[in-house]
């Protein structure tokens, strides 16, 4: 998958009918600052977190604590407040599996957000997901978020209409946790790449030897083998229990690589069936068809919009759209590329969303 690096001046500013999106969208004029257009591009590797880092790119990044609502402890995370009069949108965006709040990769999502002046909030929830149990989708994790977001509304001017929260991988597990919570607080979430049901993904690390399995195992309290405590408790902390609940209510943008071998693309399809309605839902066979050759089924290319849209972001990051599917607020994007989160696309969409 190549990879292409633009000026913030050199980038496209397209129509907003040529984006994935709401009808009748915010019409915006937005800055993206940072040169690096996906996640694999960014300087360094996945797991990278430095808070000097963050500084260098954003000066006025603070970090903070906010003391949790469910426990004695005080969680850490990552503010950016122009400290402007006006009402702004609020970006909160959630770190990946294997890391914690320092997240590197992530910076040029908080530039975005200083060169737009928007609020921008990256916090721990318990940091990465490592085995222990108060990780790993726990109510802690989720009360961690819920913290940071009443956090953000009372130390900023926040927009109400304009709440945005981003994820990618474990991050884009807990983005759609939190939005099945509360999703009237959102105008928009963002998943990339999502972990979408812990039992079956444990299943696909364990066959392949991954240190996510062991890592499952231990926040679950076991092995989740078929009708087992811990298989419960997988359930329990899998968005695939969720998510259905509020089909129809939230707005929802899943982006996902087709050869996508860290979290396969049969996450992503199962989450966007679950928010879909049920004439728009993809057929087992055809996911099954999808995961064996890595190629979209001929029966769901022929269901794609693919060309009512133009995706000049994905374009110029070198990862072409190979479907695009929405059903409702529920949209769904594969991509030409693996393990990955393009920075632009989703901060376009967002920006066009307004909850009403």
């Amino acid at each position: 998958m190549g990879l292409l690096n633009v000026s913030a001046a050199q980038a496209q500013q397209p129509a907003p009918e040529t984006l994935a999106g709401a009808n009748d969208p915010l019409e915006v004029t937005l800055e993206h600052p940072s040169e690096h257009l996906i996640v694999s591009g960014f300087p360094g590797t996945a797991v990278d977190a430095e808070l000097s880092v963050w500084q260098e790119y954003i000066p006025g990044i603070e970090d903070i604590d906010i003391p949790s609502s469910a426990d004695d402890t005080r969680q850490p995370a990552l503010f950016y407040d122009s400290g402007t009069d006006e009402e702004k949108p609020l970006l909160l965006v959630l770190h990946s599996w294997s890391i914690n709040y320092l997240q590197n990769i992530d910076i040029p999502l908080g530039q975005f957000a200083e060169a737009n002046d928007w609020v921008f909030i990256h916090p721990d929830f318990r940091g990465e997901n490592d085995g222990r149990p108060e990780s790993t989708a726990s109510e802690l994790v989720i009360s961690d978020m819920e913290d940071a977001l009443a956090y953000a509304r009372e130390n900023a001017n926040i927009d109400e209409s304009r709440i945005y929260l981003l994820g990618y991988s474990g991050g884009a597990m807990n983005a759609l946790h939190f939005a099945s919570r509360h999703p009237d607080d959102f105008a928009g979430v963002v998943a990339w790449v999502p972990v979408y049901d812990l039992v079956t993904w444990y299943q696909w690390n364990d066959e392949r030897g991954e240190p996510y399995a062991s890592e499952i195992a231990g926040a679950c309290g076991g092995v989740p083998e078929e009708v087992s405590n811990a298989q419960e408790e997988c359930a329990e902390r899998s968005v695939s229990v969720h998510l259905s609940d509020v089909a129809g209510e939230v707005r929802v943008l899943i982006g996902h690589g087709i050869d996508d071998h860290t979290v396969p693309p049969e996450q992503a399809l199962h989450a966007f069936n679950d928010l879909a309605a049920e004439e728009d839902t993809i057929p087992q066979d055809q996911i099954n068809q999808l995961m064996e050759h890595r190629e979209v089924p001929d029966a769901l290319v022929e269901r794609s919009n693919l060309n009512e849209r133009s995706f000049p972001y994905f374009d110029e990051a070198g990862a072409e759209v190979l479907l695009y599917l929405q059903s409702g607020p529920a949209e769904l994007i594969l991509f030409d590329g693996e393990h990955d989160m393009l920075y632009r696309p989703g901060l376009e969409w967002l920006a066009r969303q307004q909850r009403k």
